[in-house]
C-alpha cells in the first residue's frame, strides 16, 4: 500500500507540474551553473535507515507452516551514477547495501527514472520523485534462526525489487545535496535448509517473498 500511495502521489505531481509548466510565464528562471555547462553525468554517494518488515512464511517438513512477523531497523549505504537527461528528468543506477543487523543484510541492484522540476520561487531547491527496479540479494547467517536449540544453516536470497522514492535536491557550488524518503518492495522468495528435531534431520524452507523496506536517505551528488 505504501508504494501504491506513492506511485499515486509521483503521477500526480508529475502531470501537475507539467501542467503548471505550460501555463506559467516565468522570464526569471535561471538554472544551475553545473547543467548550463552541459555537466549532465552524475556520481552520487548516500547513507540510508530503513525498517524492513516481513510476513515470512516457515515451514518444518512433517509440521503445519507457521508465520513469522520479522522487523529491522539497520542503517545502510549506497552509490549511484546517472545521466541527466534534461534539468527535469534523469537515468539512475543504484547499488545499496545494508549493514547487518541480527545475522540480516541486503543488497539490491536497481535502474530507475527520476523526475526533478524547480520548486516554484526558488533558486536551488528542486524537488525529487523517482521509481527504480532490479535485482536483491538477501542474507541470513547461520544461527540466525532456531528451533528446538537447533540452528537453521545460512540463507542466501535473490530475488526481485523495485520502490519509489520522493524528497527534494539542493544544488551547490558542484553538485547536489539530495534527501528524502524511500519506500521499496522486496520479492526474495523461499530457501531451505535443515534442523536436527528428536535427532533426526528435519528439512525447513524460509519465505521472504512479503518483504518491504521503508525509510530515509541523505546524500550528495557530484556533476562532471
Amino acid at each position: 500500500m505504501k508504494i501504491v500511495f506513492f506511485l499515486a502521489l509521483f503521477v500526480n505531481l508529475f502531470f501537475g507540474y507539467e501542467a503548471y509548466q505550460n501555463t506559467a510565464s516565468s522570464p526569471q528562471t535561471s538554472y544551475h551553473p553545473l547543467y548550463e555547462e552541459r555537466r549532465n553525468r552524475l556520481l552520487g554517494v548516500y547513507g540510508t535507515f530503513n525498517k524492513v518488515e516481513s510476513d515470512a512464511n516457515l515451514n518444518i517438513s512433517g509440521f503445519a507452516s507457521q508465520n513469522h512477523d520479522l522487523s529491522e531497523k539497520p542503517f545502510g549505504f549506497g552509490l549511484q551514477m546517472g545521466y541527466l537527461l534534461s534539468q527535469n528528468h534523469r537515468i539512475l543506477v543504484n547499488f545499496e547495501n545494508t549493514l547487518k543487523k541480527n545475522g540480516f543484510s541486503y543488497r539490491s541492484l536497481t535502474l530507475g527514472y527520476a523526475f526533478t522540476p524547480r520548486i516554484p520561487n526558488t533558486q536551488k531547491w528542486r524537488l525529487l520523485l523517482g521509481v527504480n527496479a532490479g535485482i536483491a540479494f538477501g542474507s541470513f547467517d547461520s544461527g540466525s534462526f532456531v528451533i528446538n536449540d537447533s540452528a537453521m544453516g545460512k540463507l542466501d536470497y535473490t530475488g526481485l525489487t523495485y520502490g519509489v522514492k520522493a524528497g527534494a535536491i539542493y544544488e551547490t557550488r558542484f553538485g547536489e545535496l539530495e534527501f528524502g524518503i524511500q519506500s521499496r518492495r522486496l520479492d526474495f522468495g523461499d530457501e531451505s535448509s535443515s534442523v536436527i528435531i528428536n535427532d533426526t534431520p528435519t528439512g525447513t524452507n524460509l519465505d521472504l517473498s512479503e518483504t518491504s523496506n521503508t525509510g530515509f536517505f541523505f546524500g550528495y551528488n557530484f556533476l562532471f
